[in-house]
């Protein structure tokens, strides 16, 4: 019998999102090696980076990390966070790094060694680097410019050398900035002598908390266990969420381009040959994943990221009657029309924006219930759920306006949107849900605010306009004329909200590869180590990553992500006897964000048999895809197959960088629409071979 060797548990999908205190404690009912939480991530978008604030409200925050530091001080384990107050830059590490020390004062913590690990860069390196030619593109944009990049804050994903440089040293408590997500799983495992491709993939499994399970969400906790026989085992310690060989290995195309393929500071993940199989109804596993030490840019590469301030930004709702509808422009986003995508909703389809918008005697009390209900409407994991990426659309970074009304109070909108009709059917039960939950999880929010979830579509439309200038007079001015050119075609109804100063609007300036060794190695992530006793933290000292060389060398298989389970065109198998909807079709039709500059699609079929059908339709070829999405060929970065789930994935270059001005969808969560639309066509010979699988 395989013996365990590695225990880890993941706490949430990000620090703030929360996680039920009994899933923690059940997971750490069995031998724990570590305790870890991804504490943010560039999905957001730039603003955060470029502030250094917090994306999650700061008491969801604190509380996650408590249960943490509580759970490390019991057991003498580390605990590991990534990514530090969203962004991971310096300002946002030393956001996390005040929460901690309040924590650590809350709970008696004392001569606890703290590891600090900083990720960002000054700007004149980058800037060198830009001169030399020496920055290495990560697909389309955003275009290097060197005025740009001085404005900017800039950080590098940090790989696994800094995490285990400081485990090494005996740390416990870890704190580093900008993070490769997967490394802050990996590093300890890696450590410990764990083969780096099960352990790389099995960090990708559980960054993202119980988003792997059945039914999944990022706000639970996930535990993996390793075994010397070269597998790991994922089990949920909430009863009410199983892990299936089918989620693990849907759960593996999250966020990423290609199925297969995965690139790291320090490699490649190869995925080709994995093995994911089921121990039981609630336990599911993997084996047989690859890394590999591959030529440049691997190793060393780091994906640097850098957010610059655009300007002031002011936005106006405006609720219109259906009747003026056809008068807007058709360039203004209209929820009802074209608020979540720019092309317009076609026949039979709809589009619901949902408006949150909250009233209190205080700024902050209306901020931290659209907070909360922003965060649950968007995760909120419901039965049949087939858009598993998230519910809604939020055109704005940040999400949430912030305002004084009249009467002196308070108040603060998110905009967002859906063209899901899983949502739509499920929309009535959702809200009560995610109001339930924040009554029991947030009771004072309720307390200290009132809410309404507005509903706009095609029979109450609602105009979002979005200006951004850096002279306050100029944005002023500029959003009174577009305010004005729209109330001279149509007239607002009452509760429309015009004017609103809105937070800074911020863009991403650099999303590429950095290539130069000696600024890798010699000044990138720093380490600073202190003796945490409560709020005291004196600093005994520094140190740099130590860094090795990892992976498999000599590896023959397919590395190129262009070509790797590509899907062809073929010829028709047969007459053509019927179609299917693709929604009957599959149980998960998601679009993602896989970084600022791409957006993936994944269609999860029902049965084996549903997926050769698809496979077979030539519904799914680059140039279909192309059509279908209405984007040019050559931003279709390629359709493959994934038969270890009966999956497809479809990835193109985004038509604008994720948070720009002109945004519908930041996380790119709902533009799966077309897709989910589609018929696909049934041919004799696929449905005999289908029938006989």
């Amino acid at each position: 019998m395989a013996k365990l060797v590695y225990r880890v548990v993941s706490a949430c999908g990000a620090l703030g999102y929360g996680y039920p205190k009994e899933s923690l404690d059940e997971a750490l009912k069995d031998r724990v090696d570590a305790i870890v939480s991804d504490a943010g991530s560039m999905d957001a978008g730039p603003y955060y980076l470029g502030t250094g604030t917090e994306y999650f409200e700061r008491d969801a925050v604190k509380l996650d990390y408590r249960h943490m530091v509580e759970a490390g001080a019991r057991l003498g384990v580390p605990v590991i966070l990534g990514s530090c107050g969203m962004a991971g830059g310096d300002r946002n590490l030393e956001y996390m790094l005040a929460i901690a020390r309040e924590v650590f004062a809350e709970l008696g913590i004392a001569g606890a060694k703290v590891a600090v690990i900083s990720a960002e860069l000054d700007p004149e390196i980058v800037v060198s680097e830009f001169k030399a030619g020496a920055l290495r593109a990560t697909g389309a944009g955003p275009q290097l410019d060197e005025a740009a990049l001085r404005e900017s804050t800039i950080v590098g994903q940090m790989g696994i050398h800094p995490l285990i440089t400081a485990l090494e040293s005996g740390a416990q408590y870890i704190f580093a900035g900008r993070s490769c997500d997967i490394a802050l799983f990996a590093s300890d495992m890696i450590r410990r002598g764990i083969d780096a491709g099960l352990a790389y993939h099995v960090g990708h499994v559980l960054e993202c908390g119980a988003l792997a399970c059945d039914p999944g969400s990022p706000s639970d906790c996930l535990v993996a266990e390793i075994y010397d026989d070269g597998s790991a085992l994922f089990v949920a310690p909430n009863p009410a969420r199983r892990c299936t060989s089918y989620s693990i290995a849907a759960h593996s195309l999250y966020e990423e381009s290609h199925p297969q393929l995965q690139f790291y500071p320090e490699g490649i993940l190869a995925m080709e040959k994995t093995s994911f199989f089921a121990r039981d109804a609630r336990t599911a596993g993997i084996r047989g994943s690859r890394f590999v030490r591959s030529t440049k840019p691997w190793p060393w590469s780091i994906k640097l990221e850098g957010s610059r301030r655009l300007g002031a930004r002011k936005v106006s709702l405006l609720h219109i009657d259906p009747a003026d509808l056809a008068k807007v422009p058709a360039d203004v986003l209209v929820y009802g029309r074209n608020g979540v995508q720019a092309r317009p909703v076609g026949p039979g389809q709809r589009e619901l924006g949902i408006i949150i918008e909250t009233t209190a005697k205080t700024a902050e009390a209306a901020v931290m219930l659209a907070s909360l209900l922003t965060h649950y409407l968007i995760h909120y994991g419901y039965a049949g759920r087939k858009a598993t990426a998230g519910n809604i659309a939020y055109p704005l970074s940040p999400n949430l306006v912030s305002f004084r009304r009249e009467d002196g109070s308070y108040g603060a909108i998110v905009p967002s949107g859906t063209r899901d009709p899983v949502f739509f059917a499920n929309y009535a039960r959702i809200k009560q849900a995610v109001i339930e939950l924040i009554q029991a999880e947030f009771p004072n929010a309720l307390k200290e605010a009132t809410y309404r979830i507005i509903d706009a579509d095609e029979t109450a439309p609602a105009i979002l306009l979005r200006t951004i200038d850096r002279d306050p007079a100029a944005l002023a001015s500029r959003h009174a004329d577009e305010v004005a050119r729209i109330t001279g075609l149509v007239t607002p109804k009452s509760g429309s909200l015009i004017g609103l100063d809105a937070p800074d609007a911020y863009e991403w300036t650099l999303y590429h590869l950095l290539q130069n060794e000696d600024v890798i190695k010699n000044v990138m992530f720093p380490i600073a180590y202190f003796d945490a006793t409560g709020a005291n933290w004196t600093k005994t000292g520094e140190a740099r990553p130590h860094y090795f060389d990892i992976g498999e060398t000599g590896y023959t298989g397919n590395l190129d992500d262009r070509t790797l389970s590509l899907i062809q065109e073929v010829p028709a198998p047969g007459d053509h006897v019927g179609d299917h909807r693709l929604l009957d079709m599959a149980v998960v039709i998601r679009s993602k964000d896989a970084g600022i500059n791409r957006l993936t699609f994944d269609i999860i079929f029902t049965s084996g048999e549903n997926y050769e059908i698809a496979l077979n339709s030539n519904v799914f070829t680059r140039r279909n895809m192309a059509r279908v999405l209405g984007v040019p060929f050559d931003r279709v970065v390629g359709t493959f197959f994934v038969d270890s789930c009966n999956a497809i994935k479809v990835s193109v270059d985004r038509q604008n960088i994720s948070a720009s001005p002109d945004e519908r969808d930041v996380f790119g969560a709902q533009q799966q629409s077309a897709i989910e639309n589609l018929s696909v066509p049934v041919h004799a010979r696929a449905l005999a071979k289908a029938s006989s699988l």
